[in-house]
């Protein structure tokens, strides 16, 4: 895993660990030195690298300890994680020297830099060279990089299996694999079905488009609940599964990691159809939070970021619109898309740090066509573009989108929040014009655009020049609160620091703050503006590199308090339910620690907070061993259910935090559950999998163990 300048694991790959230091162009015009001198020192003498199988036996040991808790056990990658392995290697590594492959892995692990004695790293190196299908030869491969310098790594070498031909498609069934009066009977989803849900549906990534992830369902209730039994399970493809499962009609369309959407009985777990995409050369699949549905069309975003609109009785394609922008390999998907209007709108996550930032798109529905963009790096000559310390447009990056935006169509606004920059230390030394600002806009910030076209209609900035990667990326929740004595329509959102504030959904007006008390960076927050001021402690001198080792005593840690595990909204009772992990960073080893362990709480990394929107006040809060890594999920039964590392799923009274019903699964939930209803009967359904980077990180962190493999469907219900 890779740090970025502002304290970043979160985004994790190789190239992150450059771009935190270099402009994009300063890395370019690098990379042409190094390509140039490379050349010519081969014209000279160049050998094949060789290595000794006590090196690369070695080095899988050195692996597994330091490197597959990001780059996986198989070397195959996770997320922004970089694969090691398969095309992805071959196409960066083949017929490259391989100091330049060493000079990479010199740079791990994340925030220790060289930690290692170079013996070590060498046989790890020798290790990733095996592992492609290179054979020891008994000659050893050299630990100083001006040797390594001389040897090339033939691309011909690593292996039929690691060549551009892309693997067969598993899950194609070429149309419905049964006949389905399901299928036959499913209706066109309309714009008066998404704005208001059929109760036994789940429409969209949080049910409803204010993000709630709330049902009013109440078959299963606080007296039955401990009846609740398996009613059937669905193996998916091995991988990061962050699904959210639509349902509509009876049908479950669940998208997998892999690029697989499967159309399923959502009563008795039969497959109706499946459809995998057959990714572009040198493309690898990641997460997936879900897909969207719009009228007779099942829409997903891919891995080799086209979105692709379905047939959803057939699975056959309608349309595939490949997003245009940044360049190949430039941008991955980390989101939903969000049906408003007869367009699917969704937000892109940089791959690297792309020249100009990442963007918010719009499709429309019927033709696949672009209707508008935003792009969520202000633009020099734009509102917002002197706030980037005088940065011109192509050494600015970030604004990343995570999670799928929220609508309101009163006010036909989309909300989404940008995530901050990759390259920090741009930001430390104020410019000399004092026009200029270190603002960063619009990371850090909760964007209001006009869903029809894309305009900015108003911004808040939770926080500005954020150095610690202390991400405001997640939900936002629109919902009517008193404040002050006046209704307020107000958008709820909290970043890392688990600080939450709500701002007017029309204007963005400042409302509120409230702080959970899992953090020690912010010190005061205005109550007027919602400015903060930031703990000296916290902000880093300049040129620092930041990582784990030099800002010691940080809560929370790159984590953050709460992550992409969404909280869940009661409208009826004005509750939020926040999953918390417990965790910052030691001093000096860099092992994580509890903010404030006692006898009673000490090992309890996980926390779950019941808060009073209208009051914002605290009623209940639960620990527990394994820290949350699903969504909550709320009923009208006063039931909320929540999914942890270590493979508990449970049920909460939302009342008081008992706990009512728990079931260990196959694996941990790293996952958003749904609940839905099909001929009566109410089903719970949620996914397990072998995790996420947060999953994979808190497991150590906890001393939890989880299978290597492993991911399933798995769907709950009463006895008939």
């Amino acid at each position: 895993m890779a740090l970025k300048a502002g304290f970043d694991i979160s985004l994790t790959h190789l190239e992150k660990t450059m771009t935190r230091r270099h402009s994009p162009r300063k890395i370019l015009s690098l990379a042409g030195l190094l390509s140039c001198n490379t050349l010519l020192f081969a014209a000279e003498e160049q050998t094949t690298v060789s290595f000794a199988e006590a090196q690369a036996s070695a080095g899988k040991a050195g692996y597994a300890l330091h490197c597959a808790s990001c780059h996986g056990n198989e070397l195959e990658g996770f997320g922004l994680v970089p694969s090691l392995s398969g095309s992805f290697f071959a196409g960066r590594w083949g017929d490259k020297t391989a100091d330049q492959l060493a000079n990479n892995v010199n740079r791990m692990p994340p925030g220790a830099e060289n930690s290692l004695d170079k013996s070590e790293y060498t046989q790890i190196l020798a290790y990733i060279l095996q592992h492609n299908g290179m054979n020891a030869s008994g000659d050893r491969l050299p630990d100083e990089l001006e040797a390594l310098a001389s040897l090339n790594i033939p691309r011909s070498a690593l292996g039929d299996e690691n060549t551009q031909t892309p693997a067969p498609l598993l899950y194609n069934s070429e149309g419905p694999v049964v006949g389905s009066s399901r299928l036959d009977s499913l209706s066109p989803v309309t714009d008066a079905m998404l704005l208001n849900p059929p109760a036994d549906d789940w429409l969209n990534w949080r049910r409803t488009r204010n993000a709630f992830g709330h049902s009013p369902l109440d078959q299963i209730d606080k007296d039955n609940i401990e009846d609740l039994q398996l009613a059937w399970s669905w193996a998916l493809p091995q991988g990061e599964n962050m699904m959210t499962p639509i349902v509509h009609n009876g049908v479950m369309f669940a998208y997998s990691y892999g690029d697989v959407l499967q159309a399923i009985d959502a009563a008795t777990g039969e497959l109706l159809w499946s459809f995998q995409r057959e990714l572009e050369d040198g493309r690898s699949p990641g997460m997936k939070k879900g897909a969207a549905i719009y009228e007779d069309k099942i829409v997903i975003a891919t891995s080799d970021i086209h979105l692709i609109a379905l047939d959803a009785k057939t699975g056959k394609i309608a349309w595939d619109h490949k997003v245009d922008g940044g360049g190949e390999d430039s941008f991955l998907f980390r989101s939903a898309p969000l049906i408003v209007n007869g367009k699917a709108i969704i937000g892109l996550t940089g791959r690297v740090a792309v020249e100009g930032g990442d963007f918010i798109f719009a499709v429309d529905m019927k033709t696949g066509e672009e209707v508008w963009r935003f792009y969520t790096i202000a633009r020099p000559d734009e509102p917002g573009g002197n706030s980037w310390n005088g940065l011109p447009l192509e050494e600015r990056n970030g604004g990343s989108i995570w999670i799928p935006g929220s609508f309101d169509a009163e006010l036909n606004l989309v909300y989404f929040g940008p995530a901050p920059t990759y390259d920090t230390n741009p930001l430390r030394q104020p410019h000399p014009d004092p026009a200029m600002t270190r603002d960063a806009l619009y990371t850090n910030s909760t964007v209001a655009l006009d869903a029809d076209t894309g305009e900015l209609v108003w911004h808040y900035q939770h926080i500005s020049n954020d150095q610690l990667d202390h991400d405001w990326a997640f939900e936002r929740q629109i919902m009517d609160l008193h404040i002050d004595g006046v209704m307020r329509k107000a958008v709820i959102t909290g970043g890392k620091l688990a600080i939450f504030e709500a701002l007017d959904a029309a204007t963005g007006e400042y409302l509120f703050s409230f702080d959970l008390d899992m953090q020690n960076v912010v010190t005061e927050i205005d109550s007027r503006s919602g400015k903060k001021i930031i703990n000296p402690s916290a902000i880093p001198e300049l040129d620092q590199v930041i990582s784990q080792y030099s800002m010691p005593g940080i809560c929370p840690d790159w984590l953050g308090a709460r992550n992409m595990q969404a909280t869940s909204y009661n409208p009826d009772t004005k509750m939020l339910y926040i999953p918390i992990s417990d965790t910052c960073l030691d001093d000096e080893s860099g092992e994580r620690w509890q903010k404030y362990p006692d006898d009673s709480t000490e090992g309890s990394w996980g926390i779950i907070k019941a808060v009073n929107l209208q009051t914002q006040e605290v009623v209940w809060e639960q620990r527990q061993t394994g820290p949350q890594s699903s969504a909550n999920l709320t009923t009208d039964a006063g039931l909320l259910f929540i999914g942890s590392t270590d493979r508990w799923f449970k049920a909460l009274d939302q009342d008081t935090g008992e706990v009512l019903w728990e079931r260990r699964l196959d694996n941990a939930l790293n996952s958003y559950p749904i609940t839905y209803r099909v001929d009566g009967r109410q089903y719970v359904a949620v996914a397990t999998n072998s995790g996420g980077i947060h999953t994979r990180t808190m497991k150590s962190a906890a001393g939890i163990t989880l299978p290597a493999a492993g991911a399933t469907l798995w769907v709950f219900a009463l006895p008939e």
